[in-house]
């Protein structure tokens, strides 16, 4: 009897947990398909209510009534016309006429009291022939409540209650930071082929600096287990074994410079092949709450847990550094500090000196960055976007990451740029920025081993016949999708302009070993004169003292015997 009634109070102790760990069964599952077709909701309206919503919404019990079985056409199509909410200053304010869509039923349980009593069920459909075709391009479906996008107080898209006029470029929902701001929201991954992928809800911040004002805003997804999954489980990237990542970006197109989209791509594609961290990405198309948000791309965060996975280092022993500043990411930067000292004072032309360097950074490391960043003549660095860890109180090591403002100018100054501080000080240019190449370059050692790596990285891997095809890859991915990205987003301005920028790039590639060798051996930064004219061997130093101060002594004698 006892046992009996121990089992009755289990089981009614369980049963809320049992009923909310159902939910909506489709009977067909999101992703891509050729033709509409009927889209069945189970268990039966008998067993409980199922409301469903049509605008990325979580369902409530005053949401549609499920009753028979949907067919999916452009009906259900959402009527929010999210596209028409202004997220950005009036100077970039950008909206068009009207936006492609797809089709994203969202539903729930709810009993007879109208409480949900299960899970919310989330189904994106790309139906190519109501005009979803993704041209082989994968499609990401991202859906979350309309007070967390575009609430005054809450949402994290729009300018809102934390926007200023005295500071409009820098203030705002979207510039806000850290977990207070991040937001429960529901992602699908659709690769174009099979349909494979990710379905899961995961927490939604916004991403980016100065482009968090653009309308196509950029998006940091987080995996986590309080929203049901730890990690998002999907081969997203061809070149790489990893198919687990606990964070990931999607980064809009309209953060590139010059209208091409392909630089931090092709950026990233390189920079994977040298001594250092990059991460892999790839062009998605994007859909918020059933509406086209234009041309994205999916890539890793380079956190902490990116190191974990990929240097398999532990977040708790792990110091990262976002700026040469010693602005902190993660860890402790009181090592950075320490480094940033002790390059001040070095003197680099000693070799127990530059010795006792090599023990603070990963030289390889370190060349393979500085000759990448100065080949592919990067705009915004070395004052910014510049990531550098450590395991521990291991060497340093860098991370590239975001290429947008790389690939333009092929004759730039870029050993100038990242060596010489010249005033005034602005947010790219300030003497911590250019301390350490500049130190380094005193030295012969670093000298040669920069041009030997840089010379050899010339006849390989930066030749055009090795670069060219990277490029032309992204680009014949992203030409049929520059239309529609226009008229969403008004950038590209033209499908004219992204030709041009596409011809600014190409241009870059043919030229650029060739104009970079020139630079490299006519800058008086890498000469060995430069330096050999300043530091005068020491005999040399000490006889010339000698007779300067034996020079001087005369001249007083006389001075006094005149007297």
């Amino acid at each position: 009897m006892m046992k009996r009634l121990l089992f009755i109070s289990l089981f009614f102790l369980l049963l809320p947990t049992v009923v909310f760990a159902q939910k909506v069964i489709f009977s067909q599952e999101g992703g891509f398909y050729d033709k509409s077709f009927d889209l069945t909701l189970s268990p039966s309206p008998d067993d409980y209510q199922i409301h469903y919503t049509i605008d990325g919404s979580t369902p409530t019990a005053q949401s549609t009534l499920y009753k028979k079985p949907l067919h999916l056409d452009a009906s259900l199509y959402s009527k929010a016309d999210i596209y028409k909410i202004q997220i950005s200053p009036d100077n970039l304010l950008y909206v068009p006429d009207s936006v492609k869509h797809v089709i994203v039923i969202r539903a729930a349980l709810f009993d007879e009291n109208d409480s949900c009593v299960s899970k919310v069920s989330t189904q994106t459909y790309l139906i190519r022939s109501l005009g979803a075709d993704s041209h082989g391009m994968a499609a990401v479906s991202v859906c979350a409540d309309y007070d967390d996008l575009f609430d005054e107080e809450t949402g994290i898209f729009v300018k809102g209650v934390n926007w200023s006029p005295d500071k409009p470029d820098h203030t705002g929902n979207y510039f806000m930071h850290g977990r207070a701001w991040e937001r429960m929201a529901n992602v699908e991954f659709y690769e174009p082929d099979d349909n494979s992928g990710i379905n899961q809800i995961c927490g939604l911040r916004a991403h980016g600096n100065r482009s968090r004002r653009q309308p196509s805003k950029g998006m940091k997804i987080y995996a986590r287990s309080e929203y049901g999954k730890k990690r998002f489980k999907h081969d997203f990237f061809n070149d790489t074994a990893m198919n687990s990542y606990k964070h990931l970006l999607l980064k809009p197109f309209a953060s590139f410079w010059p209208f091409s989209g392909v630089q931090d791509y092709f950026c990233n594609k390189m920079a994977l092949q040298l001594d250092m961290e990059a991460p892999n990405c790839r062009p998605v198309v994007l859909y918020l709450n059933g509406e086209y948000w234009g041309v994205y791309f999916i890539q890793e965060k380079t956190d902490d847990r990116f190191l974990e996975d990929h240097r398999y280092v532990s977040p708790a022993n792990c110091n990262i550094i976002g700026s040469w500043r010693g602005e902190l990411e993660h860890g402790d930067n009181k090592n950075f500090k320490q480094m940033m000292e002790w390059f001040k004072d070095a003197d680099l032309t000693d070799k127990a000196t530059y010795k006792k360097a090599c023990d603070i950074i990963d030289m390889h490391c370190y060349i393979d960055y500085m000759v990448f960043q100065t080949f592919v003549g990067n705009f915004d660095w070395p004052g910014n976007n510049t990531r550098l860890w450590q395991e521990g109180d291991g060497k340093w090591r860098w991370i590239f990451f975001d290429g947008d403002a790389t690939i333009i100018k092929p004759d730039l100054d870029v050993f100038t740029n990242a060596a010489i501080y010249k005033e005034p000080s602005d947010w790219l240019n300030y003497p911590q920025a250019k301390l350490v190449f500049g130190k380094l370059l005193q030295n012969k050692q670093f000298r040669n081993a920069f041009k030997a790596r840089a010379r050899e990285l010339c006849k390989g891997l930066f030749r055009y016949e090795s670069t060219y095809p990277v490029f032309h890859e992204i680009e014949e991915a992203l030409r049929p999708h520059i239309h529609d990205q226009k008229h969403r987003f008004g950038y590209p301005p033209s499908e004219k302009a992204w030709n041009e920028g596409n011809a600014v790039i190409n241009e870059f590639l043919k030229q650029r070993v060739e104009a970079y060798l020139k630079a490299m051996d006519e800058s008086p930064l890498l000469s060995d004169d430069n330096y050999d004219s300043q530091h005068l061997p020491l005999w040399l130093t000490v006889m010339l003292a000698t007779a300067l101060g034996a020079a001087i002594i005369m001249i007083i004698i006389r001075k006094i015997h005149k007297k």
